[in-house]
């Protein structure tokens, strides 16, 4: 009986270090890195212009601003993934973000719908310099009264 007992767990044993070191081995060569489109950039982007501008008509200032970083950081990783895409000059898409940031510190909506406009006319701007004139964005039409098309998160501020 012991025997058995000391088969078993020697069994165990083995098979456990068996997995270890399957997982302590590098990656296979063949395996590659997952790089995002550039169209698959500008949508999840187009995303957040739209909380963006939902959360300037509803106030709510923290998610205006959460939705401006990551935003930002769309921008940068579009321009680090696609270097050869031929684009505008990007200074209009940074001053306009830098408009809106100040908009939502001093907590200013008429500023912060101005500062909008200009985004969106710098990221049109972008576009037609990219030879990507056909895709046009603009302002949202959906009133802060109606349901958000985000009908499972809340936009209303703390």
């Amino acid at each position: 009986m012991k025997i058995k007992h000391r088969v078993v767990i020697a069994a165990l044993a083995m098979g456990t270090s068996f997995s270890v070191l399957a997982d302590a081995q590098p990656p296979v060569k063949s395996q590659q890195l997952y790089l995002p489109r550039l169209g698959d950039i500008m949508v999840v982007t187009q995303l957040r212009h739209f909380k963006l501008w939902y959360a300037g008509q509803v106030r709510n200032w923290e998610l205006a601003n959460y939705e401006l970083a990551q935003m930002r950081a769309s921008f940068e990783d579009a321009k680090r993934l696609s270097p050869n895409i031929p684009v505008a000059d990007t200074t209009t898409i940074t001053q306009s973000a830098d408009e809106i940031g100040t908009a939502i510190a001093e907590k200013d909506g008429a500023k912060f719908r101005k500062a909008f406009d200009r985004l969106t006319s710098a990221c049109n701007s972008c576009h037609q310099a990219a030879g990507f004139g056909f895709i046009a964005i603009k302002e949202p039409r959906l009133s802060p009264i109606e349901t958000s098309p985000f009908s499972d998160e809340s936009f209303s501020p703390k």
